[in-house]
């Protein structure tokens, strides 16, 4: 998700509303393997130089199964 630089109280406020739009109408996706997921985090940066960057990661459990052995 790119917005552009912040210059402005306004520009902030849109950022940050467009930042929440963005986790709602994503939010089906990234909640999609949940029981699997131990964190997820969401990075979001405002800068008065840079674009607003978003970033979202997500923490998986890890998961072993033995392969049964047939003696047959």
């Amino acid at each position: 998700m790119i917005i552009g630089p912040i210059h402005s109280k306004e520009d902030a406020e849109k950022a940050i509303t467009s930042i929440g739009q963005e986790l709602i109408r994503r939010a089906k996706d990234i909640t999609n393997d949940i029981e699997r997921v131990t964190k997820i985090k969401i990075n979001a940066e405002i800068s008065a130089d840079e674009v607003v960057n978003v970033n979202i990661t997500k923490n998986y459990v890890t998961e072993f199964e033995e392969e049964k052995k047939n003696d047959n």
